[in-house]
């Protein structure tokens, strides 16, 4: 790889490992961190189609009170960087290595969470004495310090020799590859299945029928259908908006349509 490519796959890792427990811009999730590896070693067709994979998986994956769910924002690098990197893993095998890597990353976020513990009281007392700078310097090392629970390891995956991994991964007995290539299917169903749940609406069905139908009927690639199915939620989010100022909306509840009513249910 060049040196461009290695320094922009550390900076993806950096902030994907940050975004990962900030949850703010959506980074960490496969289908997302997956491209932006691909795209930095020339390769992002790869990193697409094992994102899209990894993403129907990890759709399932949250955090329920205070356990933590298996981690997604390492294995996506990980698993990215083998496929689409020097080792030119397959997409079967960049699956079935995200599953311990989620395993390792889940393990090494518990043990920042207790580390970051100081930091947190730390910040509390800076709050109480109005030290506002300080805060923000706590704030941004705990963040730093997740960003490199997905750096340190990318690096030391990126200095073991291609030849080597090709070796380990022809070590692994089929059964176990394919074995967790088929589970690996049935989670990607279920994960599916909730993506399904979470679109049940009367109003939504009507759509995700219409594409349904165009995708089998046409040769109508893909993404093209992706981009005009976005512009289509784009136009009708929008008259939906322009309609209710229109009418004069007071935000009250006999006001909400059956579409805001199930998604204030959910």
């Amino acid at each position: 790889m060049s040196v461009v490519s290695i320094i922009l796959i550390l900076l993806v890792a950096f902030v994907v490992g940050m975004d990962g427990i900030l949850d703010e811009w959506q980074v960490y999730q496969p289908i997302i961190a997956c491209t932006l590896v691909g795209i930095a070693v020339g390769n992002a067709t790869a990193g697409i189609i094992l994102g899209a994979t990894l993403q129907m998986i990890t759709i399932g994956w949250i955090n329920i009170g205070a356990s933590v769910a298996p981690d997604i924002a390492l294995p996506s690098v990980i698993s990215a960087l083998l496929v689409c990197g020097p080792a030119a893993l397959s997409i079967k095998h960049g699956i079935a290595l995200a599953i311990p890597f989620a395993v390792i990353g889940q393990l090494l976020n518990i043990w920042i969470r207790k580390l970051t513990v100081k930091l947190v009281h730390d910040a509390d007392q800076a709050a109480q004495n109005n030290q506002i700078s300080r805060v923000d310097r706590l704030h941004l090392i705990s963040l730093g310090i997740q960003g490199l629970r997905v750096l340190i390891p990318t690096i030391l995956v990126m200095l073991i020799s291609p030849q080597y991994i090709h070796q380990l991964m022809q070590q692994v007995p089929m059964l176990i590859t394919n074995g967790i290539a088929v589970s690996v299917g049935m989670v990607s169903a279920v994960g599916f299945a909730n993506l399904i749940n979470m679109m049940v609406s009367k109003l939504l069905w009507i759509w995700f029928a219409i594409g349904f139908v165009i995708a089998i009927f046409t040769q109508i690639n893909l993404f093209v259908l992706a981009a005009c199915g976005l512009v289509v939620a784009i136009g009708f989010v929008w008259l939906k908006n322009k309609r209710h100022g229109a009418s004069g909306d007071s935000g009250s509840d006999d006001d909400m349509d059956s579409f805001d009513k199930e998604l204030d249910d959910l």
